[in-house]
């Protein structure tokens, strides 16, 4: 839209001037030559505030002074709001316009923008293990869930059918879920059961639920504007349905008082040729968003399930509600895809909610409720026999009673391991009260969790071929399998239970020494802080190491080392084992793959060995993926002995660093990242971001999208610092006081982005898994430029200086590239000199063909480069 008669036009690039709530569009601004104003004279507002929007002044990368393009950010509240230029000097009025920010996004195809500030935390879902103490389980406290967990209940309704308008039979609905999810719901046995109920005892009372009913809310489209109707997805909803339901409750509720929105939908009874519509239960796995609210930017849990639920068979609200939680904490389901007689079924809820099946012993011991030292952990992989009875107590009953375990990790593998846990259900337990066989001691064979599309569920039974007592062990039940790693010496491994009394079952555990190696590597996160890097890929070059900030972050057009670290965690040497190099696109999950060398090498058992390659990055593409994988490993004088599992073979590291600049104003930094849909079928992609300093920005083009089978898509992303100390124009959660600039300022901001996708397998598009991730290390510091670089006589010199202001630098380095052969990077020498009161010179070689300067700042600062001077005093690049 454009301004009018005014000497300043606005043009917004948005579709007829409407913004979806939280979304952002470029401002491009006419500024009249006969005004004599340029963009720095003008301030560019949003009168009504953050409930219409605010405007960046950042300036990207592509920024023109003639033709110059701010930001506009869309608000909170859906209507109709004003931009208005104010000259700074005068104060008056030099240009105007009005756009409109919209609560309902009509696209199929591909979501809004969206725009976020404020410190949202990453999400840890689909987080790999492997790796660590051996002394220690591998899989727990993976994401915790401690606490209290706070649901916000919001009744919706579209124009197709709404809720009642008699306050008493409203009421009865509230009351109906509160009942079931919060206080309690007496069965036909008397029993009173509960969601909460069921966390607590399964927690072992260390998580929590509260719960608090809002609306209804009405919603102006009709049931099909926010759910599928039709085929195998009926009653999904559509793509940006939670956040219009967010933002039409959001008068309300105080979202900051709230870890999970549980949409309860009006169903839509059949009428005519119409048929019935209803929306099918569906959860996010970990937090969605970060959602635009009135109280900030919140990551929250999404839940959507229809108000008649329980009211036509024998699911009730809080088996499947419960269930649903388990996704908003970061569970997948189990019982896709189906593997024959060996998905979980019943053994845990997140297969089978029906008959309220506690979790098992793996999935509390990711969510942090079994402690360490209530496991007996026995190490295949560290080659010693094992011969020895460990008693279980019953997993139900918390803490084991003295000399007794609540469960048994056998580490078959680094990252691949069965659990043996003892189950028997009993008063006053509401839970494990059905299961598929009381009193038994159930084994389950666990692997890290696979980037989609996955090959198996998490956790499966133990595999049995007909000729022992399966899985599932009551007294005098065995279990067996035999190692055949090495034909020579094949090995037993076997499980025998006895002694189960009601209190207690003995389980004796016998295997011999397997003969066979294991080359591993471990796949993400290297730490809460690097939740999308692996701990044993490493990319370094003259600039890290120069300057360790920049380890792992590819130096285009340099040679690059890429290191991989392998650990044998097998019992027998590894000779020629082989690692394969590639680097993929800047990914959340998919992109192709190429291939960059190779390395080989042997990797005794125990201390870890590196395996590298060089690599050259090109200048064209600018952010990249590094991958290592082991192919299949077998010893190569005995081809009969092939390694313990190839589920550990592959890790990738998906970072990179950016520096916004704060010249007046600042910069805009800009990437993107590939998201691939490895399904022969058409699927949704959700993408989900995070930040963790609260004086940056990012935003992210798409939130969700379609994508055809095997089709690629680049998401652009976008990152500034943004301080600003004023309550009025920042959400209450992010109104940051003086102080709390000066605490964040020079504090690295650690952008994550993951992408999610449904699996169009899955008869109800209900699954949901993990693509892949990325993260991005954003800092910030002043502008800075080198000014007169040359090289006088045996040295390379120069001078960096603050831009703006011209002031000498002091601090940093300044890597000084050395073309001295002209034969292409991998020859390149480089020269590491400090920066003292701006000045720099360095020694170069006789008959150089080119220098070129990189500085790298110290904190405050951004760094620079001054390109290449040919000998003769050319200049390139």
């Amino acid at each position: 839209m454009t301004s009018g008669q005014l000497p300043v036009d606005l043009w917004l690039d948005a579709r007829d001037g409407r913004l979806f709530v939280g979304s952002y569009a470029p401002l491009r601004l006419g500024i009249g030559p006969e005004s004599g104003l340029t963009l720095d004279d003008l301030d560019i507002t949003v009168p009504d505030g953050l409930a219409g929007g605010l405007v960046s002044m950042a300036r990207g990368p592509r920024f023109d002074p003639a033709r110059p393009e701010v930001m506009l950010l869309a608000g909170h509240t859906p209507g109709t709001y004003r931009v208005v230029v104010t000259d700074r000097n005068s104060g008056s009025v030099v240009g105007e316009t009005s756009y409109e920010v919209v609560g309902h996004w009509p696209e199929e195809e591909q979501g809004p923008a969206q725009w976020f500030s404020g410190r949202q935390p990453a999400a840890t879902t689909g987080a790999a293990w492997g790796g660590g103490d051996p002394d220690a389980p591998q899989n727990h406290d993976v994401f915790p869930a401690l606490g209290v967990r706070r649901v916000a209940i919001v009744f919706v309704d579209t124009a197709s059918r709404r809720y009642t308008t008699d306050p008493v039979e409203m009421q009865a609905h509230r009351d109906r879920w509160l009942d079931e999810i919060v206080r309690g719901v007496k069965g036909p046995d008397g029993v009173i059961r509960s969601s909460a109920a069921w966390f607590r005892e399964v927690s072992y009372g260390n998580f929590d639920l509260t719960a608090e009913a809002f609306g209804p809310v009405q919603l102006p489209g009709t049931f099909t504007d926010y759910f599928e109707e039709s085929g195998e997805s009926k009653g999904r909803f559509k793509g940006n349905f939670a956040q219009e339901c967010i933002t039409a409750a959001d008068s309300l509720i105080d979202y900051a008082r709230f870890d999970t929105v549980l949409l309860v939908s009006q169903s839509v009874p059949a009428a005519g040729t119409d048929p019935d519509r209803s929306a099918w239960p569906y959860a996010s796995v970990g937090g969605r968003g970060p959602f635009t609210t009135s109280d900030g930017h919140r990551i929250l849990g999404i839940v959507s399930m229809p108000n008649e639920w329980g009211t036509a068979d024998d699911r009730e609200i809080h088996e499947s509600f419960s269930h649903e939680l388990g996704h908003n904490l970061g569970l997948f389901d189990q019982y896709t895809p189906a593997v024959p007689g060996r998905n979980v079924g019943s053994w845990d809820i997140m297969d089978w909610d029906d008959p309220l099946p506690h979790p098992t012993l793996v999935h509390r011991m990711m969510l942090g409720w079994v402690p360490a030292d209530w496991l007996r952990r026995l190490n295949f992989a560290d080659g010693s026999p094992v011969d020895q009875t460990v008693t279980l107590s019953p997993v139900e009953g918390g803490a084991p009673a003295p000399g007794t375990y609540a469960g048994i990790e056998i580490r078959i593998a680094d990252g691949y391991n069965y659990y043996l846990e003892y189950r028997n259900g009993e008063a006053p337990d509401i839970g494990d009260r059905r299961l598929p066989a009381d009193n038994r001691v159930v084994g389950t064979d666990v692997t890290a969790p696979e980037q989609a599309p996955v090959s198996r569920p998490q956790i499966l039974l133990l595999r049995s071929d007909g000729d022992d007592s399966g899985p599932v062990l009551g007294n005098g039940g065995v279990y067996t399998e035999t190692d055949h790693s090495d034909p020579l010496f094949p090995t037993d491994f076997s499980i025998s239970v006895s002694g189960i009394d009601g209190t207690k079952a003995d389980v004796h555990i016998r295997y011999g020494v397997s003969g066979c190696p294991d080359p591993s590597i471990r796949p993400w996160p290297a730490s809460p802080q690097r939740p999308w890097q692996s701990p044993d890929i490493e990319v370094r070059n003259a600039r890290s190491d120069a300057d360790p900030t920049w380890l792992n972050v590819p130096w285009l057009e340099h040679a690059n080392t890429v290191v991989a670290q392998v650990r044998n965690r097998g019992d027998v040497n590894a000779p020629g084992v082989r690692v394969d190099f590639y680097v993929k696109d800047y990914n959340i999950g998919g992109a192709p793959e190429f291939y960059i060398g190779s390395d080989t090498r042997t990797v005794p058992v125990g201390a870890p060995v590196e395996f590298s390659t060089v690599w050259v990055p090109p200048k064209k593409g600018g952010h990249f993926c590094v991958m290592a994988r082991i192919p299949l490993y077998v010893v190569p004088s005995a081809l009969s002995v092939v390694e313990r599992t190839e589920l550990n073979n592959q890790a990738q590291s998906n970072y990179d660093r950016f520096i916004a600049s704060t010249a007046s104003p600042s910069t805009r930094e800009t990437t993107s990242c590939t998201v691939t849909n490895p399904y022969r079928q058409r699927a949704r992609v959700f993408v989900v971001a995070a930040q963790s300093n609260p004086l940056y920005r990012t935003f992210v083009e798409h939130t969700w999208l379609w994508l055809n089978a095997g089709e690629t898509r680049r998401i652009g992303l976008m990152f500034e610092y943004a301080p600003d100390p004023d309550a009025s124009t920042l959400p209450p959660d992010i109104a940051l006081r003086q102080d709390d600039v000066e605490e964040y300022r020079w504090v690295s901001n650690r952008v994550s982005v993951h992408s999610q996708i449904e699996d169009p397998t899955d008869e109800r598009h209900h699954h949901v898994g993990i693509l892949g991730g990325a993260q991005a290390e954003v800092t910030t510091g002043r502008a800075t430029r080198i000014d007169d670089f040359e090289v006088r006589g045996p040295r390379a010199a120069g001078t960096v200086v603050a831009v703006g202001t011209g002031d000498r630098v002091d601090g940093g380095k300044v890597i000084v590239t050395v073309d001295g052969e002209g034969t292409g990077p991998e020859s390149y020498t480089y020269r590491t000199v400090p920066v003292r009161d701006g000045a720099f010179e360095a020694a170069v070689p006789e008959g150089w063909r080119a220098v070129r300067a990189d500085f790298l700042p110290p904190t405050g600062s951004a760094p620079s480069a001054a390109g290449w001077v040919r000998a003769g005093g050319e200049r390139r690049g």
